[in-house]
C-alpha cells in the first residue's frame, strides 16, 4: 500500500529533477524523476501542486500542476522492472570463463547468482541480466 501525499505551495529551490516546496505544512522535497522533469519548466517563486508517494525524505511525484494549469501525470518505472530475464546469456558467460556450472541460476532483481567451480574451487558468481560478470566470491562452505 502506498501513502499518497498532496502538497501545494511555492517553489523555493530547484535541484535538477527535484524541487523544494514551501507550503502550509512547511518545506517539502519533491522528486519528479529525470524523465518526469522533461518538459516541465520550474523556477523559484512558481506556485505548484504535487501529488505522489510519500517516502521518508521526499515525495515521488505522480502528478504536478504548475500555476493554474492542467495537471501533468508522471509515470515512474516499476522497481527492478526487467521482465522475464533469460539466464542463457549469464550461463554462457560463466561457461566461457571456464566455470563448470553447479545447479540452477538464482534470479535476483538486477542479476543472476550462479554457482560454478573452476580450478578446484567453488564460487558464487553474480552475473548482470545482460551477461556481464559483476562479482565472483568464494562459495560459503
Amino acid at each position: 500500500m502506498t501513502d499518497t501525499h498532496h502538497v501545494r505551495g511555492t517553489v523555493w529551490a530547484v535541484f535538477g529533477h527535484r524541487l523544494a516546496i514551501e507550503g502550509a505544512d512547511g518545506r517539502t522535497l519533491a522528486d519528479l524523476g529525470p524523465k518526469g522533469a522533461e518538459g516541465v519548466s520550474l523556477a523559484v517563486g512558481d506556485r505548484v501542486s504535487v501529488e505522489g508517494e510519500h517516502k521518508p525524505t521526499e515525495i515521488k511525484v505522480t502528478s504536478i500542476t504548475v500555476g493554474d494549469g492542467a495537471a501533468r501525470a508522471i509515470a515512474w518505472p516499476k522497481p527492478h522492472e526487467h521482465g522475464d530475464a533469460d539466464p542463457a546469456a549469464a550461463l554462457a558467460t560463466v561457461k566461457a570463463e571456464g566455470y563448470a556450472i553447479e545447479g540452477e541460476p538464482t534470479r535476483r532483481p538486477k542479476h543472476f547468482e550462479i554457482m560454478g567451480s573452476k580450478d578446484g574451487s567453488t564460487h558464487e558468481l553474480h552475473v548482470t541480466l545482460d551477461g556481464t560478470i559483476r562479482k565472483v566470491k568464494p562459495a560459503k562452505g
